[in-house]
């Protein structure tokens, strides 16, 4: 800490009382945060601690993290467009139709966050998220039992519980990521849908709308006309009004708006503009479409 300005113990004792307050942390993450034990931060905040100024060069370096933390700026939070709009409404359908839908392409469009937000907005739907570890029956059930609060262990009995947890219930399944599950889990996952009557809203990339397909085999033909709604969304959808709706709550020129489009058009999508403009904001304080192809040859993004 040469050359700044320490905290003094008094200050140090305000901004962890404020910091605990603000954070909602427990006084022993705190202390672990600052590298020492809980029982050491109790006796410095009660004033009864030694060698109160060593901890005090502790606290003073937290706290300048926090304040870099707190100025650094932010990717933008959920935005409507165009394809956060298909992939809700999409499972809107399957929650009131209770039918099956799937919305399937490219990566970083905004599908999982429209997810989210569907999540947050609806308290009966009920998500889960894929990756290759859960992509088995038992993965899954394991996923949605913790969901729905099945207590039921029994492999064979838990299917059975979860189909009663969702009868009769209002609810809605979203499964985000989808294209990790197997055919097997697929048609689990269509079973579990007829028979208790809720809807399905299968997101992922184009991979799980090519294993329902199943290239025309007959042993795919029931999968794949459950299907009541597929929709398709690519990076190309994105509009030049989304990317407005995104970026023009900042102080962003125009034609670094222009630059930022043009990235969510290629395959880096939505995720990747997100990830320059973070990247230009951090670096240069402002986005400028010079600051933004700076930052662009830095991260190897071509657009």
């Amino acid at each position: 800490m040469d050359g700044e300005k320490i905290l003094t113990v008094e200050e140090a004792v305000d901004f962890v009382k404020q910091y605990k307050q603000e954070s909602g942390k427990t006084q022993s993450a705190i202390a672990k945060e600052l590298g020492i034990s809980e029982s050491a931060l109790s006796s410095f905040l009660s004033g009864t601690y030694k060698t109160p100024l060593t901890v005090c060069d502790k606290v003073t370096a937290l706290q300048k993290v926090n304040e870099k933390k707190r100025v650094a700026p932010k990717a933008p939070g959920y935005v409507p467009t165009t394809i956060t709009k298909t992939v809700i409404n999409a499972i809107r359908y399957s929650h009131i139709q209770g039918k099956i839908s799937v919305v399937y392409g490219d990566a970083g469009v905004g599908k999982t966050e429209a997810v989210k937000r569907y999540l947050k907005d609806n308290s009966l739907a009920v998500g889960i998220t894929i990756s290759p570890t859960y992509a088995s029956i038992t993965g899954v059930n394991e996923l949605l039992a913790e969901q729905l609060g099945v207590r039921e262990r029994v492999a064979r009995k838990i299917t059975r519980e979860i189909i009663a947890k969702l009868q009769d219930s209002g609810r809605v399944l979203i499964v985000d990521e989808a294209q990790h599950l197997t055919v097997r889990t697929l048609n689990h996952l269509r079973c579990i849908s007829d028979e208790s009557g809720v809807g399905l809203a299968l997101i992922g990339n184009d991979e799980v709308y090519t294993k329902m397909k199943g290239s025309g085999r007959a042993d795919f033909a029931q999968l794949f006309s459950r299907i009541g709604m597929r929709k398709q969304v690519l990076t190309t959808h994105i509009t030049k009004e989304d990317t407005r709706a995104v970026f023009g709550q900042y102080e962003v020129s125009d034609d670094a708006i222009d630059v930022l489009y043009r990235i969510c058009r290629t395959n880096y999508g939505l995720r990747g503009a997100v990830n320059v403009f973070v990247n230009t904001a951090a670096v240069f304080q402002e986005v400028t479409d010079s600051g933004v192809a700076r930052v662009m040859k830095d991260m190897n993004i071509g657009a």
